[in-house]
């Protein structure tokens, strides 16, 4: 248990920085668009459209990681589970924390994530 504690808290910096590194990049990578917009419209758009797609694609997997990683724990009864793709990438969330169903209770409450 102390080591799944370990390993999940090493997940969730690399999770941190590849999400903060990738915000960047998109970042940078737009606004260097944006100097060449004037010249090379087409060229510009394309660079914006694909650092979008690239971004887009980062953050799904960003979001499975952040599934699969720890558990969520429902405020109501405690009861700690491991949601559904599908139900992390569509709820409502504040930081690690989302708005989800618990399936002990049945009631939709905001969930933390916790390590163990």
């Amino acid at each position: 248990m102390k080591n799944e504690k370990k390993f999940n808290k090493e997940l969730f910096i690399v999770e941190a920085v590849i999400g903060i590194a990738a915000s960047i990049m998109f970042i940078v990578v737009v606004g260097l668009a944006a100097l060449i917009a004037e010249k090379e419209p087409a060229v510009a758009g394309l660079i914006i459209g694909v650092s979008f797609l690239s971004f887009f694609v980062v953050c799904l997997g960003l979001t499975k990681m952040e599934q699969i990683v720890g558990y969520y724990q429902c405020i109501k009864c405690r009861h700690k589970h491991v949601p559904t793709y599908n139900e992390v990438l569509w709820s409502m969330h504040l930081g690690r924390t989302r708005r989800m169903p618990c399936p002990k209770c049945h009631k939709k409450t905001w969930q933390r994530k916790v390590l163990s």
